[in-house]
């Protein structure tokens, strides 16, 4: 029993430090898809009411190991109608087909499987976010939690410069 409180309680702050260190109203960054009750808020950086027609881009910070993402987000008459969100790896190659093999060939076929989730759950994310046209409503997909993490903080930048 002991063992199951212990459990529920690192459960509980790591849910609690996820909730706390999200910002713009975006969802706790976790393995799983998880509804945020408050999504309907519009914080500064995604209500586009003040934004100006244009293209943005927007990059996220890097990763050492799984590179970066890249956003290009078009807004017209306050409303998102294009996104491009792409993967980049740490040497400076779109994340694709080839992404999570090894000298051409697929050595370790879980990581494969993984590093091919994220490079789809890319496209996904972007769609998302050109449907739902607010991005505290964007979706994380399980098994793609820093492809999710980079494509927030891209869009963010994005947005922010469309209000400048």
């Amino acid at each position: 029993m002991k063992l199951n409180k212990k459990y529920t309680l690192l459960m509980l702050a790591g849910t609690l430090s996820a909730q706390f260190l999200a910002g713009c109203g975006q969802q706790p960054a976790t393995d799983v898809a998880v509804k945020d009750t408050a999504s309907s808020k519009k914080a500064p950086c995604c209500d586009l009411s003040d934004a100006k027609d244009g293209s943005y881009t927007g990059e996220s910070s890097s990763d050492d190991s799984m590179g970066k993402g890249r956003i290009a987000i078009s807004i017209k008459d306050h409303k998102i109608v294009s996104v491009n969100y792409v993967g980049v790896d740490s040497e400076g190659k779109l994340k694709g087909a080839d992404y999570g093999k090894t000298n051409g060939k697929v050595e370790n076929p879980a990581f494969y499987q993984k590093a091919q989730t994220a490079v789809k759950a890319n496209t996904a994310y972007a769609e998302q976010l050109l449907q739902v046209q607010e991005l505290a409503k964007v979706d994380a997909i399980s098994g793609a939690t820093i492809s999710y993490q980079q494509f927030i903080e891209a869009a963010k930048m994005a947005l922010l410069e469309a209000k400048k």
